[in-house]
């Protein structure tokens, strides 16, 4: 499975969210902003919401 959407960050950015994986080898909760990447794998058997998966990478799209 693969979830992708793009939102504006607070200073006017395109962020791109992504989860892939399945319940069976877990999930990749990726961000993507200004040619900058940052993965987490969650080890986690469920998949993310896409607000999880957003508050995970709060940080990252506020610095922005």
């Amino acid at each position: 499975m693969i979830d992708t959407w793009r939102m504006e960050s607070p200073t006017s950015k395109i962020v791109t969210f992504k989860i892939a994986g399945d319940r069976k080898f877990g999930f990749v909760c990726s961000a993507k902003m200004d040619g900058r990447d940052i993965k987490e794998i969650t080890g986690c058997r469920e998949v993310l919401t896409r607000k999880e998966v957003e508050a995970m990478f709060s940080d990252y799209v506020d610095r922005g």
